[in-house]
């Protein structure tokens, strides 16, 4: 027996035991990289790690005003420049000094409060604050979301939206996902035909096959439906041996009782 197919499951079997079995027949598939725009629904093939923290540092949460606590009884403060996103304050704040600061802005040294705008009242490069009550200091601290080194999504996962903006916020363009299982899905039987054909008196639609294959799909598989063939051992061992050439998995339906035109076991 091929080293890829499970052994036959005696009728005495449990269903427990006979997908035992089957499951002991399946290996890991190989890996592949993806762009990460491509990475939603697919299955993660290494556990993926964070480079540096996010944010790599601390970052204002309000629109307004960084200057040190202890001063804020003082005033009024000189501003002394500004901080906004994506571009810091490239000094050091001291005492009675203040910069403007806009959200997402990095905090620069020295500051450890931001007020907010609407507690300020500003005249040319002097700025007057009125300290919150209770005080906050409006400040995330660096690496809030994650910190560099910190576990991010486990080999093995199926990627969601979630997932993808995790793996964007860590900066990783590309990813190693688990190549998708090819799953071939024969229907067998002289009754079946697919829909949008004639169907004469005495056959049905086939629909089975249809939802399966809308199921592989949803689970992450990539399937392929195969032609119906008629109810001859031949014949279904033709196509089932035609679909293992380019698939992973096999799944027929059908065909799989005692009666005389039940022919997939012996088939195979």
């Amino acid at each position: 027996m091929p080293e890829d197919r499970a052994a036959s499951a005696p009728s005495t079997d449990t269903v427990e035991a006979a997908r035992a079995k089957m499951l002991a027949a399946v290996r890991p598939l190989t890996p592949e990289p993806v762009d990460i725009t491509a990475a939603i629904g697919r299955t993660l093939a290494e556990t993926l790690q964070a480079a540096r923290s996010q944010p790599p540092f601390r970052s204002s949460a309000m629109d307004g005003y960084g200057v040190r606590a202890a001063d804020l009884a003082q005033g009024p403060f000189t501003v002394l420049g500004e901080a906004q996103a994506g571009k810091a304050y490239p000094g050091t704040v001291g005492a009675s000094g203040a910069v403007r600061i806009f959200t997402g802005a990095p905090v620069p040294e020295g500051v450890d409060v931001v007020v907010p705008q609407e507690r300020a009242r500003r005249e040319g490069d002097r700025v007057w604050l009125e300290a919150p009550a209770p005080q906050r200091t409006n400040i995330r601290a660096a690496g809030i979301d994650f910190e560099a080194g910190e576990k991010l999504v486990q080999r093995g996962t199926r990627l969601n939206a979630r997932h993808v903006a995790l793996i964007a916020a860590a900066g990783i363009g590309s990813l190693s996902v688990t190549r998708r299982p090819r799953i071939a899905v024969l229907a067998t039987g002289n009754e079946l035909v697919p829909p949008g054909t004639p169907a004469a008196a005495h056959q049905i639609f086939d629909s089975v096959s249809f939802a399966l294959l809308a199921m592989l799909e949803e689970w992450g598989g990539e399937p392929r439906r195969g032609a119906v063939p008629p109810d001859e051992a031949g014949a279904i061992a033709a196509a089932t041996q035609q679909a293992l050439e380019d698939a992973d998995l096999v799944v027929i339906i059908g065909g799989a009782s005692v009666g005389d035109y039940d022919l997939v076991k012996p088939a195979l």
